[in-house]
């Protein structure tokens, strides 16, 4: 008994129509009494990574069963197996970070005097080794911080490469961040990052991913639907403020700055009166700053702590709006 092999073209998204033809085309040239084999590159349906690519389907592929004993897939980065008879080794290599986890290797085949298939999966070579660490940013006051937090996760999570002492493939590694970001991305020094990650551990490559939420896109998360207008825009406007975290400790007091210097705007008052509103507030807490803090005997009896500089700031548009009055 001998064997016939038959090679295919990609037919990308149009695999499901060349299925009849490739059937005719087989019916005119397969052996009879032979081991026939079709290689045949494409995607097959349920085994995509991504399910909205068309691929071909479990039925068309079905036609060739009666014309091929053995049919060697391939094009989808990983092992899968149909019915004893459809074989998919994957690559031999992880092509993408997002295949580190899918079993990949090379079937040796054997076939009996009955054309019964023995197929055996071998995965026992040197791959290179792939590593996804995290880091949540959420709450970390700004850029070095969060570096800092980054190459801890590293040094104690990350997978090392001595080319000295280990002949394996260097790694390559992604850190991805996450959570919520109190400030701007491109405060970020991402390549610093990847330098120095990538000094740490030895890897071939570290591939950093920001996949952070800056806060202002969680203003007013959870609160609940049949809040106030007043409970709401409160809120609102704390969250606004605590996306920034040099003021995220004191943004109930912030926020009741602001809602009072709007309801003075809204009220028709003077910006003379806005002015002395603020300077009064701004008083105590300038005349407490080196007292100990101490909690209220009411939560609603906070006093006003809010950092100087946002309250200059208030000052200043007040004082624009006196000058451009006159």
């Amino acid at each position: 008994a001998g064997a016939r092999i038959f090679g295919t073209h990609w037919y990308g998204t149009s695999a499901n129509a060349a299925i009849p033809l490739l059937v005719e085309a087989l019916r005119r040239a397969h052996g009879d009494g032979l081991f026939n084999i079709l290689l045949l590159h494409t995607d097959v349906e349920g085994q995509l990574n991504r399910p909205n690519i068309p691929a071909l389907s479990i039925e068309r592929m079905k036609e060739l069963r009666g014309l091929v004993d053995y049919l060697a897939l391939g094009h989808t980065h990983k092992r899968f197996e149909i019915e004893g008879w459809a074989f998919n080794p994957g690559s031999l290599e992880a092509v993408s970070i997002d295949e580190y986890r899918e079993e990949r290797g090379v079937y040796l085949i054997e076939v009996d005097e009955a054309h019964n298939v023995r197929a055996e999966h071998f995965r026992d070579y040197t791959q290179r080794p792939f590593q996804r660490l995290s880091y949540d940013v959420s709450g970390v006051v700004d850029a070095d911080a969060v570096h800092e937090g980054v190459m801890e996760v590293v040094r104690n999570e990350a997978r090392r490469h001595d080319p000295e002492d280990d002949y394996t493939p260097a790694p390559i590694i992604e850190i991805n961040l996450r959570g919520h970001l109190g400030f701007k991305n491109s405060d970020l020094n991402i390549s610093r990052m990847r330098e120095e990650a990538k000094r740490l551990t030895g890897a071939l490559h570290v591939m950093i991913t920001n996949r952070s939420v800056p806060q202002e896109y969680a203003v007013a998360a959870g609160l609940d639907a049949d809040a106030s207008r007043q409970v709401r825009e409160r809120r609102i406007v704390e969250d606004l403020i605590k996306r920034n975290n040099r003021y995220r400790n004191r943004a109930p007091e912030m926020a009741e700055l602001v809602l009072k210097a709007k309801e003075l705007a809204l009220s028709d008052e003077s910006p003379e009166k806005i002015l002395d509103e603020i300077e009064k507030r701004i008083a105590p807490t300038n005349e407490s700053l080196s007292a100990p803090q101490t909690a209220p005997a009411d939560e609603h009896e906070l006093e006003l702590t809010a950092p100087a500089t946002a309250l200059q700031a208030l000052e200043r548009n007040a004082l624009k709006a006196m000058t451009s009055d006159k």
